[in-house]
């Protein structure tokens, strides 16, 4: 299927013919290689954004903040109950982070 203007070998002047010029291998580019398995399930178009017009005029911050909804935290971790004296060597009630560098003589 060679005309008078493409060659059989390749296409106009050094390109390649149509066939070729998106051949992966050929232009050593693995990205047409790889192949994408479609999701399990069909998802609609039901958000703010999916048509052209919504997501280039944006959604207004009265939907945005609609749709927050507040983190929940789950319960309080227990208070660990404070010594009933601080020692000298604590600074208003916290404790003190490991073994001390020197050596305490108790009195």
């Amino acid at each position: 299927m060679a005309s008078d203007d493409v060659p059989a070998e390749g296409g106009p002047g050094d390109t390649l013919n149509p066939s070729e010029s998106t051949d992966s291998d050929e232009v050593r580019n693995d990205d047409g290689d790889i192949v994408v398995d479609p999701p399990d399930d069909w998802s609609a178009a039901d958000k703010f954004g999916m048509t052209a017009r919504e997501e280039h005029e944006g959604e207004s911050l009265d939907d945005r903040l609609a749709a927050e909804e507040p983190d929940v935290l789950a319960e309080p971790a227990p208070l660990q109950e404070l010594p009933g004296r601080a020692h000298r060597g604590q600074v208003s009630g916290t404790p003190e982070d490991g073994d001390s560098l020197f050596d305490v003589v108790e009195e």
